[in-house]
Parts: C-alpha cells; structure tokens; sequence
C-alpha cells in the first residue's frame, strides 16, 4: 500500500515565481524543517526531467543522512516533482502542483509526498531516523514548508493581480 499526504496552500505570487522557487531545490532548507538544502549533480544546468540531485536531511541533533533525487516532472508554472532514493531503494515520491488561486489572486499550492517503503523498510527507517508515523511527521513539516515558502516568495514577489 502506497501512502501519501497532501497540504494545500495560497501564496499571493505568480506562479512562475513559486515554481521558481520551489525547483530550486537547493533553498528547500530555507523552509523545511527535516531538509537543510540539496547539491545539484550538474550545477550548470537547470533541473529538467531525469536531472539528479543529493538531498540533505536532519531529524533532531544527532540524526542527518543524504537521499539520491531524479526530477520525474518540470512544467514551469505547473508542476515540479522528484522520487527519492536511499540506498538504491526508492523510498518517497514529491510534487508540488501550481494552480491558479480559487478567487483568482495569487497561486494554490499543493505539496504531494508517497511513501514507496515497504512494510520492512518502514520499521527500519523508524528506528533509524526517530520517526515512528512518517506521514503525520511529514504533514507537520509539509504544514512548515509551505508557510514558511509563502512568506518567503510573498515577501520577494510583486503583488499579483
């Protein structure tokens, strides 16, 4: 079974802008709370479908580990998404979904995360990482990251109209 968990948010900026933002998968650690950045396989170019990245993570002060990322969706404007792998395995899917907001101001953000782990290496990544309900643990910093974006891209956009 295939879990995922979804949060939603308006940022009032065009989304151009929040794609901007949200593939440049480097500044991720400016708003998540487990992810402190990532490094770009080929710095030179920008992230299209199929590029790779390392993702830096950190669970409390003691825990920290690095996952492997290929690009699986970039429509500027639309959508950005990538499936991690750790050890080989995959393990999570992300997306990030840009619509036009309900009342037409600004854009509806929609943060998607899979969990790919089976049984077996769910119980292992508990016990390895500290975190026994990732998806509750996920919705919290999901929760996080996008109001921190919002403010973020909010505060460095112009007014959308």
């Amino acid at each position: 079974m295939t879990e995922a968990v979804q949060e939603r948010i308006i940022v009032r900026a065009p989304a151009a802008v929040v794609y901007a933002a949200v593939s440049d998968v480097r500044r991720m650690g400016e708003w998540s709370p487990e992810c402190v950045g990532a490094t770009l396989d080929d710095p030179g170019s920008p992230l299209i479908v199929g590029s790779t990245f390392r993702g830096h993570n950190r669970q409390g002060r003691w825990r920290s580990w690095t996952t492997r990322c290929a690009v699986t969706a970039a429509e500027p404007g639309r959508c950005f998404a990538f499936d991690v792998r750790l050890g080989g395995t995959l393990v999570s899917s992300w997306r990030f979904d840009l619509v036009a907001a309900p009342d037409g101001v600004g854009t509806e953000v929609l943060q998607s995360w899979w969990d790919r782990r089976g049984p077996a290496r769910r119980r292992v990544s508990a016990l390895a990482s500290g975190v026994r309900d990732r998806s509750r643990h996920n919705r919290d910093g999901m929760r996080r990251t996008l109001a921190a974006l919002k403010v973020s891209v909010e505060r460095a956009a112009p007014p959308h109209r």
